[in-house]
C-alpha cells in the first residue's frame, strides 16, 4: 500500500509556514508509530482536496494519504455546493482535508459518510466538545448550526475503489456566516493540527472496519446523535421541490433514514435529499 510522503514547501505567495510542513510530518510520524501507513501532506492552497485526491487516484496513483489545505479556492460540499472558505477570515480558521483510501470491490458505500460524521465527533469529544449532534447525512451540529460538513466521493482504479473523504470543520466563527457554528464558540481552542493528531486515528482504525462491516456497528453511536430524532422534517428531492414530510426515526445498519409518515414508515436514502426542520 503506497504511502505519500510529506509535501515540500510551497512556492506560492501564500506559502505556509515551515511549522505547517514540520506539523504534516511529525503527525505522519505519529501514525506510523501507532501502525498506521498514512501520508500526510500540507498544501497552503489549492482549488479543492478531494479533487486533487481524487485526480491523483484517476491517474493510477492513488495512496493512503491525508491531504490538508490552509485555504481552499473551489471548495464544495454535498451536490456540489461551493464550502465557504473565506480568505478575511484568517490563517487557521478551518481544518480543510481529504483522505483518500481504498475499499474492497463490492463493499458497500452507503453510511460511509454517516459513519465518518461519528469518528469526527468522537475525536472533538475527546477534545472537551460538549453537545454536538448530526444531522442526516453529512453534518455536525452545534445547537442549531453547522459546525462541520463531510463530503465522501468515489472513483475507481483496477485494484479497488477508492473514496475520497473532505472534512471542513470551523475552528473559528466564518465572518458574516451567522448559521455557521465553531469550535473557538464553544470554548474548544485547538488547531487543525490538534484536531488531526485525534481525529485521523479513529478515521483510519474506523475505516478498516467499515470495510469488514459496514455501517452496521456505529449505527447505535450514530443515532445516540442524532440531532432531529423525533422532530417533524420534511424531505427536499435534487431540484428542491417537497417530498416525504414525517417524523423523523432513527437510521437503520446501511445509513438509510427512516420516517414517520401519514402513510406509515417511509425510508430515505441519503443520496438523493436533503433534510430540513419542518416549520410549524
Amino acid at each position: 500500500m503506497s504511502v505519500a510522503a510529506p509535501a515540500e514547501p510551497s512556492a506560492s505567495p501564500r506559502a505556509a509556514p515551515s511549522e505547517d510542513h514540520a506539523a504534516a510530518a511529525a503527525l505522519q510520524g505519529a501514525l506510523e508509530a501507532a501502525g498506521h501507513a498514512c501520508g500526510v501532506r500540507w498544501l497552503a492552497e489549492t482549488g479543492s482536496t478531494n479533487s486533487d485526491l481524487l485526480a491523483q487516484v484517476r491517474a493510477g496513483r492513488g495512496m493512503v494519504q491525508c491531504l490538508v489545505a490552509g485555504h481552499q479556492s473551489a471548495g464544495r460540499g454535498r451536490r456540489s455546493r461551493s464550502w465557504q472558505d473565506q480568505a478575511q477570515d484568517g490563517a487557521g480558521a478551518a481544518l480543510l482535508c481529504s483522505l483518500s483510501w481504498p475499499l474492497p470491490r463490492g463493499c458497500e458505500l452507503s453510511g460511509l459518510s454517516l459513519a465518518v460524521g461519528v469518528w469526527l465527533a468522537q475525536a472533538l469529544q475527546a477534545l472537551g466538545l460538549h453537545g454536538a449532534a448530526l444531522k442526516w447525512p453529512n453534518d455536525l451540529l452545534l445547537g442549531p448550526r453547522k459546525l462541520a460538513g463531510v463530503l465522501v466521493e468515489v472513483a475507481d482504479a483496477p485494484q479497488a475503489r477508492w473514496a475520497v473523504i473532505g472534512i471542513g470543520l470551523n475552528l473559528r466563527a466564518p465572518q458574516g456566516l451567522e448559521q455557521a457554528a465553531s469550535l473557538q464558540q464553544a470554548g474548544v481552542q485547538a488547531g487543525r493540527w490538534q484536531v488531526l493528531q485525534a481525529l485521523l486515528p479513529r478515521l483510519l482504525s474506523g475505516l478498516q472496519g467499515f470495510a469488514q462491516h459496514g455501517f452496521a456497528p456505529w449505527m447505535q453511536d450514530w443515532n445516540r446523535l442524532h440531532a432531529w430524532a423525533g422532530r417533524p422534517v420534511r424531505v427536499l428531492g435534487e431540484d428542491g421541490t417537497p417530498g416525504l414530510q414525517g417524523q423523523a426515526l432513527d437510521v437503520d445498519e446501511h445509513g438509510f433514514l427512516w420516517l414517520r409518515t401519514a402513510q406509515g414508515r417511509e425510508r430515505v436514502a441519503s443520496g438523493d435529499v436533503s433534510l430540513r426542520v419542518q416549520e410549524h
